[in-house]
């Protein structure tokens, strides 16, 4: 269970779950106190679960809205919060409080009229359900038609919509990836790196090329950069066949793949295999919609981040079988820097 629930999701998850005491302990005193005496036990302990389950339920969804974790995820989380429950419910009311077994399990007598279970069946499906009805990422934006009306102040903040120069970005500090890179190039490797990546919720996304020099030569994408929130792997496509794990990754509605002119990407790595592309967020068509007119990477981050990229190798050749540091660096920092941008525009709120 926690191998399929990472930390970001964990500890969220868990506060969310003592929400729930909150709201059971709070509404069993207010049953007690005010329904009870009006309209019996019976009849307060119903009106009472009911009430109960849709609080937990309002909270269920605005967590998952907020949180977007993959289905089965979310199923491991409605199952980790029914299983604590009942821990919970039996460990302190029968081992501590001292209840008889016999009363606690009268309360999962669904033919008594007893409804208690309700609030398990609350935990256990909702929050898969809600991800069942979340809408896709947004796809790649596409170039939007001059506006109607030039005076509408765009969202984006006055500080924020400006352009900046050359010699501005050189006075920033330089920011690296300092993070754990995988480069894969076995199919142990990229099993591994899958595993991590289908938990994820935002991946931060790039190709690199071999460069060309000569004219009407040109090459297929031969590494493929993916940043999570742990680690970023570079995925070796002439040293390793990928096509189904990649195809499985740019087809999934729910796994946003997000990063500068990524159309391109994506249009190269169609000539590769074959996929219906889902998913798929470009930054610099975000920028652009709300005012700036730098949309590549490295102003993007400048602007937005506040720190400077190097341009480092980028006509190095990628295809070597043994990248050297500087090349593993330069590569990571792009993927990396890209979901660090998708996740401030996030915050700002550009993205809605």
């Amino acid at each position: 269970m926690q191998r399929l629930l990472s930390n970001r999701l964990l500890l969220p998850a868990s506060l969310v779950w003592f929400a729930f005491m909150a709201i059971a302990v709070a509404s069993g005193a207010l049953r007690e106190s005010l329904l009870a005496p009006r309209l019996g036990e019976h009849v307060a302990h119903q009106l009472g679960t009911l009430f109960v389950c849709l609080l937990i339920a309002g909270v269920i969804v605005g967590f998952i809205r907020r949180v977007r974790p993959m289905p089965r995820q979310a199923l491991a989380i409605g199952t980790s919060w029914a299983a604590m429950t009942v821990v919970f419910e039996f460990g302190v009311f029968h081992f501590i409080v001292g209840h008889p077994m016999s009363e606690l399990l009268a309360d999962y007598n669904l033919a008594a009229g007893r409804l208690w279970p309700l609030v398990l069946f609350t935990e256990l499906l909702t929050p898969w359900l809600v991800t069942k009805t979340l809408p896709a990422p947004a796809a790649a934006l596409p170039d939007l038609p001059k506006q109607k009306h030039p005076l509408r102040t765009p969202r984006l903040p006055e500080e924020f919509r400006r352009t900046i120069s050359r010699e501005e970005i050189a006075t920033l500090p330089v920011r690296r990836y300092s993070g754990e890179v995988w480069v894969v190039n076995t199919p142990q490797v990229l099993a591994e790196a899958m595993q991590d990546i289908r938990l994820e919720r935002v991946l931060g996304f790039d190709t690199e090329t071999r460069p060309a020099f000569k004219k009407g030569e040109s090459y297929l994408p031969c590494l493929v950069q993916i940043a999570t929130a742990n680690r970023v792997y570079l995925l070796q496509l002439e040293q390793l066949d990928c096509a189904r794990e990649l195809i499985e990754l740019m087809s999934s509605p729910r796994l946003i793949k997000t990063g500068v002119a990524i159309a391109g990407d994506v249009g190269q790595l169609k000539r590769m295999f074959s996929f219906d592309a889902a998913g798929v967020v470009d930054l610099g068509h975000i920028a652009k919609r709300h005012g700036n007119s730098q949309t590549g990477l490295r102003n993007l981050v400048a602007l937005f981040l506040g720190w400077r990229m190097t341009k480092g190798a980028k006509t190095t050749n990628w295809s070597t079988p043994q990248l050297s540091p500087t090349q593993i660096g330069y590569a990571a920092t792009d993927a990396w820097a890209s979901r660090e941008l998708y996740l401030c525009f996030e915050k700002m709120g550009l993205l809605e």
